[in-house]
This record gives C-alpha cells, sequence and structure tokens, in this order.
C-alpha cells in the first residue's frame, strides 16, 4: 500500500519498495510461463509498504519485448550473482507459480547462501520431471502446431479467445509459450533436501493436480511442508482481488521479522 519506486538491478530482476529504504521483508516474486513480472504489480496495491518486491523478468515480455523470448536457468542464475550483493540484508521469502514455482526453489538456494531465507511459497507445480507440460501443448516440439485445449488453462484463455487474437499478438505470445515451456522441460528437479526453510505449497480446488500430490514438496526441505487449497482453477492465484491475500501477509509476518 502507498506509492512505490522501482529499482531495475538489472534487466532479470526488478526491486520494488516504498521508497523510504529497506522494508523488513522481501517477497520474491517468479512468474508463472507465459508472464513476466507484471503479473505480481497489482499485489503493490495491498501488500503492506514494509513489503518490498524483487520481481523477475525472462525476456521477450514487457519492458525486454525486443529480445527472444527464450532463456535458461544458468542466465538467470549468473545474473542473480551479479545483484546480490546489491540486496538489502533482509528476511526474504520466495513465491513462484506454476512453473515459477520451480525457478523459484533455485532461486531460493541461491538465495539462503547469503540471505536469511524465511519460506518458500509454490504454486500450483508438483516437484516431479513430468510435470512439464511442453509436449501436450506443443505436440510436434514446435510453435506452428500449438494444441490450445491444453493450453487454455496453463493461459487462462480459452481457444475461442485465443483464435480471434490478431496474428501480431498471437505469434510473439506463442513464442513465449513455446520457449518457457521448452525451459520447463529440462529444468532440473531437486531429488534430496536442498532447504531448511518451511515450504508452503498451494493450489486451486479445480487445479490441474490434487491436493496430495504437492506433499512431495516436503521431500526438498528440512524444515516442515503444509499444504492449502483456494479456490478457483490453474490461475487462481492472480484473480482479483486474489484468494491468498490475507493469508500471504500472515505469513509474510510483517512487524515480527526481527
Amino acid at each position: 500500500m502507498g506509492q512505490r519506486s522501482l529499482n531495475k538491478l538489472s534487466p532479470w530482476f526488478q526491486y520494488v519498495s516504498s521508497g523510504a529504504g529497506p522494508g523488513e521483508a522481501c517477497l520474491v516474486c517468479v512468474p508463472p510461463a507465459g508472464g513476466g513480472a507484471a503479473a505480481y504489480w497489482t499485489w503493490t496495491q495491498w501488500l503492506p509498504s514494509q513489503v518490498d518486491l524483487l520481481l523477475v523478468q525472462p525476456p521477450g515480455r514487457e519492458d525486454r519485448y525486443a529480445e527472444p523470448p527464450e532463456w535458461t536457468l544458468d542466465q538467470l542464475r549468473d545474473n542473480f550473482s551479479q545483484v546480490r550483493d546489491r540486496l538489502p540484508d533482509l528476511p526474504y521469502f520466495v513465491l513462484g507459480h506454476s512453473m515459477g514455482g520451480l525457478v523459484g526453489t533455485h532461486l531460493a538456494t541461491w538465495l539462503a547462501a547469503t540471505r536469511d531465507l524465511r519460506r518458500l511459497i509454490v504454486s500450483s507445480y508438483r516437484p516431479d520431471p513430468s510435470e512439464s507440460r511442453f509436449s501436450r501443448v506443443f505436440p510436434g516440439g514446435r510453435p506452428v502446431r500449438i494444441d490450445l485445449a491444453q493450453l487454455a488453462p496453463l493461459s487462462g484463455m480459452d481457444v475461442e479467445e485465443w483464435r480471434r487474437l490478431p496474428a501480431e499478438i498471437q505469434e510473439p505470445l506463442t513464442r513465449r509459450w513455446f520457449a518457457d515451456l521448452a525451459l520447463s522441460a529440462e529444468l532440473p528437479v531437486p531429488s534430496g533436501v536442498v532447504l531448511d526453510c518451511p515450504v508452503t505449497a498451494w493450489l486451486g480446488d479445480r487445479d490441474l493436480m490434487a491436493e496430495g500430490e504437492l506433499m512431495a514438496w516436503s521431500k526438498l526441505t528440512s524444515s516442515s511442508c503444509e499444504v492449502e487449497s483456494w479456490p478457483g482453477g490453474h490461475n487462481y492465484l492472480f484473480a482479483r482481488p486474489t484468494p491468498v491475500q490475507e493469508r500471504l501477509i500472515d505469513l509474510l509476518a510483517v512487524g515480527k521479522c526481527g
């Protein structure tokens, strides 16, 4: 809440604060496949001003629209290593939705090496190599062949809505989805304990997986793991208002982070 200032630490990372210096905690937000940092910008309207945000911005979208949308985990890690020392010494919470949950897990391990990582929040994703939907959305392994029925629950756009989009919008969207889902098929899934902070796993009650499947996240931490369900489908997190608003503020524990 209140006015925010944006500091672009690099093309990949945007730091959002109240402008009056570092807050009491920082929420790192990783977008889902096809998405960008703007997916979380509306959250500045209701998150307490004491909560800073570190937004991940992949190429090929929003302020990086002119760049090719293909990217790798190595590129993200290399760029993070360049900005890490410029991050305030605060408690950090990492949140990622869909594919962003797995990317966020890797980012959390990098962050924990030098900062106080309080919690990982993963949304609508299982830590399983089979979770990638690349081969289902692009059955031929090429962007020219796309299964719109498989894409619909991920994008939140039904088949007819997609077909009504002008070609100049369809083409870059298709390239972005292809790049991100192709990456999801290659992302390494940790097979053992990589964190010592609590993990909270969220999903919609009409999501693409069952609630019990998300307990697999417990294998990645030596701390606790909880699973919570919210009203909605795969993109429940970005409903307006988001159903997780009060719960997220509670988890961030602003005023109790010392």
